[in-house]
């Protein structure tokens, strides 16, 4: 028998110090949370590219560009069923600060390969009259439903920029404002036409990379070397990934993600552990004479510990409960925040029950050692304590 309307008095007795308690364990349960949905956002951004798509990138840099003359030669390759490009543009939109995602596009392949003409499904959802739009007028440019959101911008509307890596001065009529099918594509990028860029520039000639749409996933291996070798030796080499391996390539450019962000959330549930530990180990100190008035009333050793075991698991229960609340709570505001980084940013049921369960083991773990201390004490040296 244990004597577990004990539990609420107790809490009740130092309500501060329970509150600080559940409000340690709470932050640790949210941060905990927020870490891992970055991690399993960017696992997810990775793991739900296609298949039937090759990226063909320069060999020496990801900065470095690539003669546009490639492209008839990558689409003469088997099983490539259509080619685009995507050329990095950089820019300014009214201040540095504002930065989103810009891409020089040929518009007629973009389409095949990313949109309506897609015999897979499209990509970039756009209706006919704005892939059209935006196909016959050079200096047409489309934007996701973010960034169109965030600066209010409507079909129609023209849109200064700056060039930085390819100066002068560029504007943009929006003539679509796109969604997206997959979130590992966001809604937060601006296209606008290579052909219109290349003139600006004099006829720049290159593309920052290629994508090949495949007739079958099962020729990424044959098309990337065929691709590859026919550059290999003149001073163009490139490299030709799956979409899969191209991301978790531009990725690896963070560094290892996983390792720091799991290193900041096991330090932080130290911390919790810690603050709850000493929390209970106070408790206990100060129980010393009720628990040598229990033992005298016959309540067995194992209930005396019992009895602190279930105060710390109930204390860091509620805790990892409103952590988790919270992290579900606030998490619309923290996907505005991090979508642009992690597109597929979401809280995962997993990762909600994973924080419940650490919780619950930070409540066992702190709650075992002052009930193992509680159990072992004499009951004539608890009752000469007072206090």
């Amino acid at each position: 028998m244990t004597p577990w309307m004990l539990i609420p008095a107790h809490v009740r007795r130092s309500p501060l110090r329970s509150f600080l308690t559940v409000g340690s364990v709470a932050i640790a349960i949210f941060l905990f949370c927020l870490l891992r949905t970055v991690v399993t956002g960017i696992e997810a951004t990775v793991s739900k590219t296609s298949s039937t798509r090759v990226i063909t990138s320069s060999a020496v840099s990801l900065f470095v560009n690539l003669p546009v003359s490639m492209w008839d030669k990558i689409r003469a390759v088997d099983g490539v069923r259509a080619v685009t490009h995507w050329t990095w543009f950089g820019g300014v939109y009214v201040d540095p600060k504002e930065f989103f995602a810009r891409f020089s596009v040929d518009p007629p392949s973009f389409r095949e390969v990313y949109g309506d003409r897609h015999p897979g499904g499209a990509i970039y959802l756009l209706a006919e009259e704005e892939w059209t739009a935006f196909e016959r007028e050079r200096t047409a440019c489309i934007a996701g439903a973010d960034i169109a959101e965030k600066y209010g911008w409507k079909v129609g509307d023209r849109i200064p920029m700056q060039g930085t890596i390819y100066p002068g001065d560029y504007e943009f009529t929006l003539r679509g404002i796109y969604r997206t099918s997959n979130a590992s594509f966001d809604q937060q990028t601006l296209f606008f036409h290579w052909k219109y860029l290349d003139e600006m520039q004099g006829g720049i000639g290159s593309v920052s990379t290629f994508t090949s749409d495949l007739e079958s996933p099962e020729l990424a291996p044959l098309v990337a070397g065929s691709v590859d070798s026919q550059f290999s030796s003149s001073a163009n080499r490139c490299i030709t990934l799956t979409e899969q391996a191209f991301q978790a390539q531009f990725v690896a450019m963070w560094g290892n993600y996983t390792l720091f962000l799991s290193f900041i959330g096991g330090a932080v549930l130290v911390a919790a552990f810690m603050v709850t530990l000493n929390t209970l180990l106070l408790n206990a100190r100060e129980r010393v004479t009720e628990v040598g008035v229990l033992k005298t009333l016959g309540f067995p050793d194992a209930s005396i510990g019992l009895l602190n075991l279930a105060e710390g698991v109930a204390l860091c229960g509620l805790g990892g409960l409103c952590g988790v609340g919270f992290s579900l709570a606030v998490e619309p505001a923290l996907f505005s925040v991090l979508k642009a980084f992690v597109p597929t940013f979401s809280i995962l049921p997993e990762t909600s029950a994973a924080a419940l369960c650490i919780a619950t083991a930070l409540g066992l773990l702190s709650g075992a050692i002052p009930g193992v201390m509680a159990a072992r004490i004499p009951v004539v040296r608890a009752l000469r304590r007072v206090g």
